[in-house]
């Protein structure tokens, strides 16, 4: 069904997703990194940042760090998560400066 403007509403036939996973916490997210071999030097920074930027978006900046094809993602560079983070903030400092420019 369509409404004026053209959008659909749900309906029966056009059902709402439902997630089945469960929230992790922060400290779990943490731990998942270090048993995939992720260097943390500091815990309260990456738990921090995590809560700041999530798990999923940050996950972008470690592919290049992971071997994608194994299911559990272990990296196979050395790698720390501070470097995970200057690469993110270089990638968010681009962005500002290029949409910038486009405006």
């Amino acid at each position: 069904m369509r409404n004026w403007a053209g959008f659909r509403f749900f309906t029966p036939q056009y059902p709402v997703m439902r997630y089945v996973k469960p929230a992790i916490s922060i400290q779990d997210q943490v731990a998942i990194l270090v048993g995939r071999g992720l260097t943390i030097q500091d815990q309260t920074f990456a738990e921090s940042h995590l809560s700041r930027i999530s798990y999923y978006r940050l996950r972008a900046y470690t592919y290049p760090f992971q071997n994608n094809l194994d299911p559990n993602h272990p990296f196979t560079r050395k790698v720390t998560f501070e470097q995970i983070i200057q690469l993110y903030d270089f990638d968010h400092r681009l962005r500002v400066l290029i949409f910038s420019a486009m405006e």
